[in-house]
């Protein structure tokens, strides 16, 4: 799986995009994401990614401004319940 701070160092290059004009990057991520958790349940889903962006956290490769960059790209595709969700693990994400 892509970690998040090659996701978000890959939102700066031009002419980056993938099948209806979404971002390559976002594309490829949420592709791997898609295949590695098929048949998974939604909470197994989130609890990746977000241990997957704490160690990003911990570690130091993973800024806040790049969970914005993955908020502002994700959130679109989700509706007002997910989007909601989303935000409140990015901002549980910021504190740490």
């Amino acid at each position: 799986m892509q970690d998040f701070n090659s996701f978000a160092n890959g939102q700066k290059e031009k002419n980056n995009t993938a099948p209806d004009g979404m971002d390559k990057n976002l594309y490829n991520l949420v592709s791997s994401l898609a295949g590695r958790f098929d048949g998974k349940s939604q909470s197994e889903l989130i609890k990746a990614i977000y241990e997957e962006a704490k160690k990003g956290k911990q570690n130091g490769t993973l800024k806040n401004s790049d969970i914005d960059n993955f908020v502002n790209m994700l959130s679109p595709m989700l509706d007002d319940k997910k989007q909601k969700m989303l935000l409140k693990i990015a901002s549980e994400l910021k504190k740490i």
